[in-house]
């Protein structure tokens, strides 16, 4: 027998060296201390847990959200796995979400001071973002109409032929730069929205490529021929 060989280490023993790497903020090496746990033990929810809050530190939300998840089908009557999911929504902007998974961390653990602090957190994000969405309509309008305004003010002041001299045109001229200002807000921040959530989209598989495939599978194109020169081909012993 070799003396020198090592023995396996144990699941508990790679659980610990993920979380010495955590604490020392090496959290590719944590990953990788958990992943090998989790292939010893694959229903420990713990372990996924704690790889869910490392991937979360890489910013890879998506893996982090699939391991919360995991944890949670593992144990749903764990709090700490809903509080797992509730900080990849977070940090994917996906308020609402969040709140919905602190607060089922909450009813697991009613006196659980930091998840009443999280939900308050996550609720004042979730206000301050409407409040911004709301200030840059509101600054885009002011701007349109500011900027119609100055328009209309040097067209009359400074051409010898101004274009606007109806003040019905001068009114409407700013109020469609004051229309347009808004259209351009409001787009900002329908676009804030929707850029939401899309940390969480699946990394690319860089392992399959799909065009190559295509390429390779690709049937041979079989050339037409005539009649007679299939019958001359034939003869040829070509076919």
């Amino acid at each position: 027998m070799d003396e020198t060989k090592k023995a396996q280490p144990t699941v508990e023993e790679l659980k610990n060296k993920g979380n010495e790497c955590v604490k020392d903020e090496k959290f590719i090496e944590a990953v990788l201390h958990y992943t090998q746990a989790i292939k010893m033990d694959p229903n420990n929810y713990v372990l996924y847990s704690n790889r869910s809050f490392a991937f979360l530190k890489l910013d890879q939300h998506y893996l982090s959200l699939q391991d919360a998840n995991e944890t949670v089908r593992l144990q749903p009557n764990w709090a700490k796995g809903y509080f797992r999911r509730a900080e990849v929504e977070a940090a994917s902007e996906l308020y609402d979400e969040a709140i919905i998974s602190y607060t089922r961390a909450l009813q697991l653990e009613p006196h659980n001071v930091k998840l009443m602090e999280s939900i308050k957190n996550i609720t004042n994000m979730q206000e301050k973002k409407l409040k911004d969405s709301q200030n840059t309509i509101w600054i885009c309008t002011c701007v349109g109409l500011i900027t119609g305004i100055a328009v209309v003010i040097l067209d009359y002041s400074f051409t010898a032929n101004p274009t606007l001299t109806h003040p019905f045109s001068m009114i409407a001229f700013s109020m469609a730069l004051s229309g347009i200002g808004f259209a351009v807000g409001k787009t900002a921040a329908m676009m804030n929205t929707w850029s939401a959530g899309k940390s969480l989209q699946p990394p690319e598989d860089l392992g399959n490529d799909n065009s190559n495939e295509k390429d390779n599978t690709m049937p041979e194109k079989k050339t037409k021929y005539s009649k007679a020169q299939a019958r001359q081909r034939y003869k040829q012993g070509k076919l």
